[in-house]
């Protein structure tokens, strides 16, 4: 987890690092960047050499190409949704660098989709979170008949395997707006997963209030 832009003098925690701290534990949920997936094809493309030069004083070309450029594959990934420009997961795109010239700025928080994949990935399974699980399930566009189906796997990884087929299946049939056509109405989502990385935040504040300098994970 790459914490090394985080001032460890300041016992104040800023945006900046609040970002960092929610995108790498992103990254160690298993989320890709956003910028990275490949429903980001359909909304800009990036101009090679420009993004290159812009990164050239952080990253060589190679790392640019791994964390910026390349387009992960279908294949590869669990799930994933409509390009999400309000995602934890996703960096800065300025117009200089994108053929349609967009300018998205670098997100501070947790998305609605960020939170409602955060569910749906690593659900609990048990009765008393059944609501939580079938409420984010309706809200991303799932069918009542397919919900059923979905809940009643037996364990997360039946539960996400179960998910990721809806997933696909309404890519294909519908395109990719399909799929969580209705997440802007996800207000707040509780689930264990977003209480960690709240736990993650607090340890670290309490870390830097505390004078210590590094946070170990």
């Amino acid at each position: 987890m790459q914490f090394h832009n985080i001032d460890g003098s300041n016992p104040t925690v800023s945006i900046s690092e609040l970002r960092s701290i929610l995108h790498e534990c992103g990254h160690m949920l298993g989320f890709i960047h956003e910028h990275q997936s490949p429903s980001r094809v359909h909304e800009f493309t990036y101009k090679t050499k420009a993004t290159i030069h812009y990164y050239a004083d952080t990253w060589s070309p190679t790392i640019i190409w791994d964390n910026v450029l390349r387009v992960h594959a279908e294949q590869h990934l669990t799930a994933y949704s409509p390009f999400d420009d309000m995602s934890i997961m996703l960096y800065e795109i300025p117009a200089c660098i994108n053929t349609q010239s967009k300018t998205i700025p670098r997100p501070s928080q947790l998305s609605a989709i960020d939170k409602a994949y955060a569910t749906l990935l690593y659900p609990s399974t048990t009765t008393s979170h059944e609501a939580t699980l079938r409420h984010t399930l309706r809200l991303v566009g799932v069918p009542l008949g397919r919900q059923n189906i979905i809940i009643a796997a037996n364990g997360p990884t039946e539960f996400r395997a179960k998910f990721k087929e809806w997933n696909r299946e309404a890519r294909a049939t519908h395109g990719e707006s399909s799929c969580f056509h209705a997440i802007s109405f996800i207000k707040c989502t509780t689930n264990h997963c977003l209480t960690h990385i709240s736990k993650i935040v607090h340890i670290y504040s309490t870390t830097r209030r505390s004078g210590a300098s590094t946070l170990n994970l």
